[in-house]
């Protein structure tokens, strides 16, 4: 890999189809429930929302709209090449879970590894 890679489009192999679908992570848990595991095939940050930068996970069936407390570890994320190769070998996922704050119910996730389906 070249130093210059990571400023030449993305560095993830999966591309989604056009139709992807976008979800927020709140909608993905009330389907689907506590405890499944999304395989991560990509995750970026989008700088063009209306509510500041926001995290977007990568599945294969959506665009999942992440909570904002979870910029800065995707930007980490996004600046460890060991990690992308790990997120590009399909062993990298996630769970999402519910909790409870003064200002009432969130959502975040877990990062899970071996996911391999």
């Amino acid at each position: 890999m070249s130093i210059l890679d990571k400023y030449n489009g993305s560095r993830f192999e999966y591309r989604a189809p056009e139709n992807t679908e976008w979800i927020k992570l709140k909608d993905l848990y009330n389907r689907d429930g506590e405890g499944v595991v999304y395989q991560l095939k990509a995750l970026y940050i989008n700088t063009k929302s209306e509510f500041g930068d926001e995290p977007v996970l990568l599945t294969d069936k959506n665009l999942v709209n992440a909570p904002q407390h979870l910029v800065s570890t995707v930007q980490d994320m996004l600046g460890d090449d060991e990690l992308i190769k790990y997120i590009n070998d399909g062993n990298v996922g996630f769970t999402i879970y519910q909790f409870t704050n003064k200002r009432g119910t969130g959502y975040s996730v877990r990062w899970v590894d071996e996911v391999k389906n």
